[in-house]
């Protein structure tokens, strides 16, 4: 008996611990400290404003439109929906549009969407965005101080809604995948630019000025950083030592609109984007890279933050500051690594991973608070509309404080200590790094 008592105890040793916090108290006390922490998000989608636009605002629109949720709440109409959210209620991509839905439009704290409120929330939803003024509105409850949006493209600061919009550039489509016919726009993205940006380009020196002009001029007007979205297309492995001679050769052909084999399509990718690195380098900018969660049908190891690993061993772009983006999901350990070792040049952004699981964000965030300089990590929504926002921002903040009270509770942070740091992942690190007014 003593022997099996021991081999019961001795298994028991090997599951896993599910960590249950003993004081609730501390984490309702932390929250309500976090909630008065002013929030930078540092990566969204968001639509600007348009009171005045002709839609119909309602529950389906939202839930069969968000660039996430709705590959999960699909139905045409509320018996549809209703159907699809029977299997995924719980879906995170859900949870936190109806928690908005709760605070924004009347619903109960406790209250899931049901036959006899949909059409009420539904009109309360449509009376409020056709109400000037309701973003604000939603900022300001969320406390959301300054947003990078990246469906600002190259516009300038005098070009956004308001004061706390700041655009963020993918700068992928014009400077460096730029060797394909682009059969959506039925253009070469070669004529594209030099019709957007009016200029002739003759070669690969009048390119490569391009470039440098247009990401100064950029950040003169007022943007705050640039993105690559190449994840989601090619491996990250952009080669830091592309040559330029066979590179300037393989231009030529752009120029021409000649179709080029993967090899030369890889080499004028990797030096375009050698070009790019340089111009953030000299101006000491950030740039966002996708990494980690991919969309769907998509290959998941093109993410993979440790191909941008020989970019960083260089040295040659230290002064740019790279953002990786999503936590690296699901190489979230091989992100904080990279980040760790390549300081300050290496930035971690969880952006997306609240969203897409706060179960893994909790877990992530834990590990890159242990581990990174307290200036590196932060925690933007990557969100594709307010109610996704603001729930999300919520959301975060929970994260947030379970996390930081775990640590207390375990004597590792006393509570100034957790606080300091939870300020500097939700606004002082973004503000310091995009070079954005302090609130």
């Amino acid at each position: 008996m003593k022997r099996l008592s021991s081999l019961i105890l001795a298994l028991l040793l090997t599951l896993p611990t599910v960590r249950v916090f003993s004081d609730e108290a501390l984490v309702k006390r932390l929250l309500l400290k976090i909630n008065q922490i002013p929030y930078v998000d540092s990566h969204v989608h968001l639509a600007f404003p348009d009171p005045n636009r002709k839609a119909n605002y309602d529950v389906l629109s939202l839930l069969n439109a968000s660039t996430y949720v709705a590959e999960f709440t699909y139905g045409e109409d509320w018996p549809a929906l209703k159907k699809s959210l029977a299997i995924n209620g719980h879906h995170a991509y859900y949870r936190p549009i109806l928690e908005a839905m709760r605070d924004l439009y009347g619903m109960g704290p406790n209250e899931e969407l049901n036959d006899s409120n949909i059409e009420r929330i539904s009109k309360a939803r449509n009376a409020a965005y056709h109400r000037p003024g309701f973003y604000d509105e939603v900022f300001r409850k969320a406390n959301m101080v300054h947003m990078i949006d990246l469906d600002g493209g190259d516009k300038g600061q005098a070009d956004m809604p308001s004061p706390i919009w700041h655009s963020m550039w993918n700068i992928d489509p014009s400077f460096v995948f730029i060797q394909d016919y682009d059969k959506k726009e039925k253009v070469w993205p070669i004529d594209r630019d030099q019709k957007y940006f009016k200029v002739k380009i003759n070669n690969l020196a009048d390119m490569e000025k391009l470039i440098s002009t247009q990401i100064e001029a950029f950040f003169k007007r007022g943007g705050v950083g640039l993105k690559s979205t190449a994840a989601y297309f090619r491996k990250l492995d952009f080669d830091p030592a592309a040559p330029r001679g066979p590179a300037e050769k393989v231009f030529a052909r752009v120029l021409k609109h000649e179709s080029l084999n993967a090899k030369d399509t890889k080499l004028i990718q990797d030096y375009l984007m050698t070009c790019v690195l340089q111009a953030c380098a000299d101006l000491k900018k950030p740039i966002q890279f996708h990494t980690g969660n991919q969309q769907n049908w998509n290959i998941v190891e093109n993410s993979n933050p440790l191909e941008l690993n020989p970019l960083f061993y260089t040295g040659r772009f230290a002064n740019a500051r790279f953002v990786l983006l999503h936590g690296g999901y699901p190489y979230t350990k091989e992100s904080i690594t990279l980040a760790r070792y390549y300081h300050p040049t290496v930035n971690l952004d969880l952006a997306w991973m609240v969203l897409y699981s706060p179960a893994a964000a909790k877990e992530t965030l834990s590990e890159a608070i242990d581990m990174l300089d307290g200036s590196q990590l932060m925690i933007g929504t990557d969100s594709a509309n307010l109610e996704e926002q603001y729930g999300t921002i919520k959301f975060t903040r929970r994260v947030m404080a379970e996390v930081l009270a775990e640590k207390i509770e375990s004597g590792f942070l006393t509570e100034p200590v957790a606080l300091q740091i939870a300020r500097r992942i939700l606004y002082t690190n973004a503000v310091e790094l995009y070079g954005l007014d302090k609130k």
